[in-house]
């Protein structure tokens, strides 16, 4: 069975996360949209945003996605709270990363 991981990226950690995840999951690193002409990324990459958090709690069920990867910019702090309202509405495990030192929220 093949895991569906969807990585909200932003950052060069996101790009590189989804890189070698590619190799055992189906991975869909999502971005802002606010880069013009993103550097091809070796996954789908979905632009744009979701709709606040129910529109993401529906594109998780939707998609039948497993885990949610918020890597975002760590002064992203709506998207960071409206992922973790929308993995707790569809029940989709999420996995926060930040570097040390971070503290958007």
């Amino acid at each position: 069975m093949t895991h569906r991981i969807l990585i909200l990226g932003g950052t060069t950690e996101a790009r590189q996360l989804a890189g070698k995840l590619a190799a055992r999951a189906s991975v869909t690193l999502s971005l802002a949209g606010r880069t013009e002409s993103p550097v091809a990324q070796g996954v789908p990459v979905r632009s744009g945003g979701f709709g606040g958090a129910d529109g993401l709690a529906a594109y998780l069920t939707e998609t039948a996605t497993d885990l949610l990867i918020d890597a975002t910019h760590p002064y992203a702090a709506q998207i960071s709270a409206n992922a973790a309202q929308a993995a707790r509405m569809a029940g989709v495990p999420i996995l926060a990363l930040r570097r040390p030192g971070w503290d958007p929220v």
